[in-house]
């Protein structure tokens, strides 16, 4: 048995750092995640290349659901990681701890292969939301998995032709929020996401950004046209905790701009955000913990 058939479903799961292993058992459970095929491939996405909160899937992210998917019987997992020389958020250190196998290229891709995304929750200047639909492209252009390019909706298509059953994972721990153009801010929501369809929990993501996914994220728009996934907020179940998605995200208003551009450079501010987060948050503390356990440069 694989999983399920892809549905309009999005789990929500509130977390807390003490039991955030926990919570990610929870949250593949509610999405029905059971037995899975024996190989896997983990797409680990970051926005930005220095460590920010909400700007990439945190390292516990990766490890847990590795955790899991081989507790699940899953034998053989890789991930498409970055260059060593772009790694400041540990997965090499942790892929390397985990027995996985780190990719630089991707491999052929079939019907028996779980792809798993693994996104965090995080909107740019111009409203480019940084979610899971774009994931599948790093399979066949490994530079996707930095990027929102066009080739997300095409790639996409692609893996749900071969038949690869697909996983969305979102960390919604702390989101980013980098549409003011003058600063980025981070917001702790204790939240994680999954879903089966990565569209529709792009697009449950984008509603809480304060956007319409079908008529402001055009390429949710196109996918939702070309039947890859659903992106009509109001024809998605929310299970699990449905009240932690209750109240809006985000501290800037959306960009009325249609030009996607992520948000790239590094300012004080940023820096400031940073530090603030690592030493009073309970995230930013395992987030350091984790860099001090893996090793990871600084």
């Amino acid at each position: 048995m694989m999983l399920t058939a892809p549905d309009a479903a999005v789990a929500a799961v509130h977390t807390a750092p003490a039991t955030v292993a926990a919570d990610y058992q929870r949250l593949l459970a509610l999405i029905e995640v059971h037995a899975l095929p024996r190989r896997a491939i983990l797409i680990p996405r970051y926005a930005r290349r220095m460590p920010f909160p909400g700007a990439g899937a945190p390292p516990w992210q990766l490890e847990k659901v590795a955790h899991l998917l081989r507790g699940a019987g899953v034998a053989s997992i890789t991930a498409l990681l970055p260059l060593p020389r772009n790694d400041r958020y540990g997965y090499a250190s942790i892929a390397a701890a985990l027995g996985i196998e780190a990719l630089r290229r991707p491999l052929p891709l079939d019907g028996e292969t779980l792809v798993v995304v693994l996104a965090p929750c995080r909107i740019d200047r111009c409203n480019g939301l940084f979610g899971a639909t774009h994931g599948p492209a790093a399979i066949f252009h490994p530079a996707a998995a930095t990027r929102n390019t066009l080739r997300g909706i095409p790639a996409l298509a692609q893996v749900r032709c071969v038949g690869a059953p697909l996983l969305a994972l979102a960390d919604a721990t702390t989101i980013s929020d980098g549409r003011d153009t003058e600063a980025e801010y981070a917001e702790v929501r204790n939240v994680l996401l999954a879903s089966r369809d990565p569209v529709a929990l792009d697009a449950t993501i984008a509603a809480r950004f304060g956007l319409d996914p079908l008529h402001e994220v055009p390429w949710l728009r196109e996918a939702h046209q070309q039947g890859l996934g659903m992106a009509n907020p109001n024809a998605i179940t929310i299970c699990g905790d449905s009240d932690t998605l209750n109240e809006p995200w985000g501290l800037a208003a959306p960009s009325s701009r249609r030009a996607i551009r992520c948000f790239q450079r590094w300012t004080p501010a940023d820096a400031t955000t940073l530090l603030s987060w690592l030493h009073h948050t309970g995230w930013g503390r395992l987030f350091r913990d984790y860099q001090t356990r893996y090793a990871v440069p600084a």
